[in-house]
């Protein structure tokens, strides 16, 4: 049996094409590679043969240049799947390789829509996947092919990609179901260079799951057993991390992805290493000077700890050198190469002000350090404190500015962020440009806890830029004699769901003085059009007067006595009256308040006032809450400075309290 699983080395072959053609046919030769083929990679004569219908067990194989597109469509060398270009995925020459390249936005092949129609491409019980990729980039996950679900605790399916920068693969059983499926995730020890060809596999026999990189097993698992668990609406995707409510792309390229539904034996994939050591033993160049891409900035600080974030232009080491005075006495690194860096600094004092500096280090020897900068650990419940609030900086640098610096000039202990960070998640220029750069002087000495609105959506840089509580998409954390709580409202809240779930065990063992939620959609809003048309009344949806996912969390608010809820999504201020059991009630009520003016363009109020509406104002904005025992005092100031709304509030504290 002819088996193309085991591919020619490279160099002589592309030497050969080079000296064999002229300039005119290399252009022509690159034209078609375009129009006609996904491209072409030169890694043995059998590679665009077709020995792959006398391979055992075959089910797929997609290999860059193997067929033409027609009408946005792509046949596999097996002739039994087309696969759909989504997007303009482009072909391009890395190294001594051709590969498709995907922007890891919106670009990706779907082989089928869902299970059913993928029929018999799909393993059932024993499996291999097996694919040549290039990386530029990873976020928190990614897949290179896959068919699975994975939200909250329902886990089906299966998918070979990388998690946290590192490969992975990843599969539910029907022997391990739990009721909503439990995937097993297999991680390799050792971190993806960026820019590097790599051949990785996985392969589970109904008991044992295996990950292969370059050749050799970087890890196994025997928590599955039986047949694999699929959902039956999860799409069979090469190029992305895709279920029915998460889109990771892949950023990079890939040569060739193959599907088995037997398990190749571990010597096939040594074999494949041995005959590609070119391949995999290839530098790509870098002539990238080392600078920041993102200067030094803060994330989840406790009394007792913090941490510190950057991203460099190339991959680097990081060194934070920090102390109560200078000199610099105490060290933290993270001896990871990687572009976005992450180190946390520990065993700190309480409410006490450390001064620190940034130092990356790329392997080629260049280095860079940032200015000094400062940082604050959390107080205890016996001292003041204060936090900003501010939502929806979308992609307005200027305004952005000027909330961050008005902000700052208040010297909060914290930020709350009320989501929609940027106007697109995926978009990376917009992270960097639109709310690193302009909140930079802010976030180098304050941390942020934000939210996640629906124009992040629930794209890999929100997980990747920020470093929260798990699971990051909702978290509690608590500062002074306050606990804040923060939710994804984008996911379902329903009783019963795994958000509502989580914050009514949390708000019920609370024991804080006051309590805050954070949500980026308003419980209520009188927004003219947002939840219903308020201005003419055209269109047969009635109005909601908020959004009602966001709605279904009101009972725990007013059962568990939450003091505010902050919200963005409305691009205006508003506060309502304290609310209870849909009546004003001064002593039980809950406010909502509606911070929504950090950048996107200004909405308006319906044409009629809403009876929970106590205060309104069209404008960008930012507020900010001092806080001290039984007392907070609220403010909320446009982009002038100009104070437009106040309001303040002392409670009755228990005797175990005074």
């Amino acid at each position: 049996m002819q088996n193309d699983y085991l591919h020619e080395p490279m160099p002589e072959r592309m030497m050969m094409a080079s000296t064999q053609f002229s300039w005119f046919q290399r252009q022509l030769a690159t034209l078609l590679s375009f129009t006609l083929c996904l491209s072409v990679v030169v890694m043995g004569n059998s590679l665009l043969a077709h020995p792959d219908l006398e391979e055992d067990g075959l089910l797929t194989h997609f290999v860059v240049g193997g067929h033409r597109i027609e009408n946005g469509r792509v046949e596999d060398q097996t002739h039994s799947a087309k696969a759909t270009l989504v997007g303009k995925p482009q072909p391009v020459t890395i190294g001594p390789a051709e590969g498709l390249v995907f922007n890891g936005k919106d670009e990706y092949l779907l082989i089928a829509e869902n299970v059913a129609a993928a029929g018999q491409l799909l393993p059932k019980k024993e499996m291999t996947v097996s694919a040549w990729v290039n990386l530029k980039s990873t976020g928190q996950w990614g897949a290179i092919a896959g068919c699975l679900e994975d939200t909250g605790n329902y886990e089906k399916g299966w998918l070979l990609g990388y998690e946290n920068g590192k490969f992975s693969f990843a599969l539910a059983s029907k022997g391990s179901d739990d009721g909503n499926g439990l995937m097993t995730y297999l991680t390799a020890k050792e971190p993806i260079e960026l820019g590097r060809w790599y051949h990785i596999a996985g392969t589970y026999d109904g008991q044992t799951m295996k990950l292969y990189v370059n050749g050799k097993l970087a890890n196994e698992s025997r928590a599955q057993s039986g047949e694999i668990l699929y959902e039956p609406k999860s799409p069979y995707v090469i190029g992305a991390y895709k279920d029915s409510n998460e889109f990771h792309g892949w950023e990079g390229a890939f040569q060739e992805v193959k599907v088995y539904s037997r398990v190749l034996p571990a010597s096939d994939f040594a074999a494949v290493a041995k005959k590609n050591e070119n391949l995999i033993n290839w530098n790509p160049p870098n002539n990238t000077k080392l600078e920041f891409l993102v200067k030094p900035y803060l994330q989840h600080v406790t009394s007792t700890s913090i941490v510190v974030m950057c991203e460099t232009s190339r991959p680097a080491v990081t060194k934070v050198n920090f102390a109560l005075r200078q000199p610099f006495t105490l060290k933290a690194a993270s001896e990871t190469l990687s572009l976005i860096q992450e180190v946390p600094l520990k065993d700190l004092s309480p409410g006490s002000i450390y001064y620190y500096q940034v130092q990356c280090e790329s392997p080629d020897g260049q280095s860079i350090k940032s200015e000094i900068y400062s940082f604050q650990t959390a107080f205890g419940v016996d001292r003041p404190w204060a936090f900003g609030i501010v939502g929806d900086t979308q992609r307005n640098p200027v305004i952005t500015a000027a909330c961050a610096d008005g902000l700052y000039a208040l010297r909060p202990n914290f930020v709350i962020h009320c989501g929609d960070v940027v106007d697109n998640g995926f978009a990376k220029n917009q992270w960097i440009k639109d709310l690193f750069e302009p909140a930079h002087n802010l976030m180098a000495h304050t941390v942020v806890f934000p939210t996640i609105g629906n124009h992040e959506q629930n794209a890999h840089w929100y997980y990747d830029y920020f470093s929260l509580p798990k699971p990051e998409y909702y978290y509690t954390f608590t500062y002074g004699n306050a606990q804040f709580f923060m939710i994804d409202s984008n996911k379902p809240l329903d009783p019963g769901s795994e958000q509502y779930l989580w914050l009514e065990k949390e708000l019920a063992k609370s024991t804080a003085t006051w309590k805050f939620t954070c949500h980026h959609h308003p419980c209520f809003t009188s927004d003219s059009d947002d939840y219903g048309n308020l201005t003419t009344g055209a269109g047969e949806r009635q109005p909601t007067y908020g959004d009602r996912n966001a709605q279904k969390l009101i009972p725990l608010y007013e059962k568990y006595g939450v003091d505010i809820a902050w919200n963005g999504h409305i691009h205006v201020y508003e506060r309502t009256w304290p609310i209870y059991q849909m009546t004003i009630n001064q002593k039980k009520g809950v406010r909502y308040i509606t911070s929504g003016g950090g950048g996107g363009h200004l909405e308006q109020a319906a044409a009629q006032r809403a009876w929970f509406s106590l205060h309104f104002k069209r404008a960008y904005h930012y507020c900010y809450v001092t806080a001290f025992e039984n007392t907070i005092q609220f403010k909320a100031y446009d982009t002038e400075g100009r104070l437009f709304d106040t309001f303040e509030l002392t409670k009755d504290l228990p005797a175990s309290k005074k």
